[in-house]
């Protein structure tokens, strides 16, 4: 079975994708990545062989500019509908589907599997005769938003001579949902799948440094992360790291290449600042995990039973902080509540309480019993064989 797997180039969108294009190829398919050509030498890392397919960030950012003080004038939960539909459906899909033209043609997939951002190979698939697959990296779009995305995609479907489903092409064959049933955000139609969302960081045979070994082991753990992402620069480092300065934790903040590291000043002597470290190496020694509410950090700081604080900054963010929330396994901080003595508040809510800590050992064993990648592989290769 020859599998086309088609994303956007952003690192959690790879991640969300790779478990199960690993899945795929070990049960002997030939599979090709399209990305953008900015991830193709990621996605080589990974093993697969890749085509360069799609828009650039810098260029998917360029051309939200404008539209900004629409997304940012409106309340931080309402945003994501229309910055989905900017950035995935309008900037990027049109693009995306000319470059995987000639990469359908000279493939000639038997089935297509994409990522949830990635818009332009569902009405591709659909007017080839392909079955379609959508692995989603996080809840569904709300209601309200959905109208959004559909006008943003509808010249791509117009293009490929094909009427679009209700759904926009999203679950019609086969969807992939990865949150555990506590955190809902099901789509409302569509052929849906439980997926767990196995973790996935980088080469699984790097070794962990020795000063890694020894946290965790005399007082908790703070893992802090704000993803690898822009949007990185407007997490609240400096109230953080005061925050933390002042509670007996060890303390490790991964703040990724869009951050300066000379803004923060002196740091607290419990605070160790990194650019990357791989989660697994964190995540079985952290008592609590604070983050910017990205969908693989929550999931997979729900997956090994920690508690955690969000500080949402962006797009899906405030809907995972949502399922974080009426799940009962962490704490949000608004906007106006992420000053020191606020976040300080939420860390220690956090590390001593332990009736969220019996439930967020309920929502792991929620995760662990949902489907794995692997278990999807005969569903996909029973489409492809239709």
């Amino acid at each position: 079975m020859r599998v086309l797997v088609t994303s956007t180039p952003g690192t959690g969108h790879l991640h969300a994708l790779a478990p199960l294009a690993l899945a795929l190829r070990s049960a002997g398919h030939d599979v090709l990545w399209a990305t953008a050509d900015e991830s193709c030498d990621r996605v080589r890392g990974f093993g697969f062989h890749a085509v360069a397919a799609g828009m650039p960030a810098r260029d998917r950012l360029a051309s939200i500019q404008p539209h900004l003080p629409e997304i940012m004038a409106l309340p931080p939960r309402a945003r994501r509908g229309t910055y989905f539909a900017r950035f995935f459906g309008w900037a990027a899909a049109p693009k995306t589907r000319v470059d995987l033209e000639p990469v359908f043609q000279s493939f000639r997939p038997d089935v297509v599997v994409s990522e949830m951002a990635e818009l332009a190979a569902a009405p591709m698939a659909v007017a080839r005769g392909l079955p379609h697959v959508t692995v989603a990296y996080s809840g569904a779009l709300a209601t309200e938003a959905f109208p959004l995305m559909i006008d943003s995609i509808t010249p791509v479907w117009e293009a490929e001579h094909v009427s679009m489903p209700d759904d926009g092409g999203l679950a019609d064959d086969l969807y992939l949902h990865p949150f555990p049933p506590s955190f809902g955000q099901l789509p409302t139609s569509g052929r849906i799948r439980s997926m767990r969302a196995d973790g996935f960081d980088g080469d699984p045979s790097a070794q962990t440094p020795e000063w890694i070994n020894a946290l965790g082991s005399e007082r908790p753990l703070v893992y802090l992360t704000s993803g690898t992402e822009p949007a990185a620069v407007r997490a609240p480092w400096i109230e953080a790291f005061e925050a933390l300065g002042s509670l007996d934790v060890d303390v490790v903040a991964t703040i990724g290449q869009h951050v300066d590291p000379s803004t923060f000043g002196d740091l607290p002597s419990n605070v160790r600042v990194e650019r990357f470290v791989p989660q697994r190496w964190l995540l079985g020694r952290a008592s609590v995990v604070a983050s910017h509410g990205g969908a693989g950090t929550v999931l997979a700081a729900a997956a090994d039973g920690i508690p955690q604080v969000l500080n949402p900054i962006a797009a899906d963010q405030w809907e995972n902080a949502n399922a974080v929330v009426a799940a009962g396994v962490g704490v949000v901080r608004e906007p106006d509540q992420r000053s020191a003595a606020d976040l300080a508040g939420a860390f220690e809510h956090a590390l001593g309480n332990r009736d969220m800590r019996a439930v967020v050992a309920r929502v792991a064993d929620e995760i662990a019993a949902m489907p794995s990648p692997a278990d999807q592989v005969a569903e996909i290769e029973a489409l492809a064989n239709r």
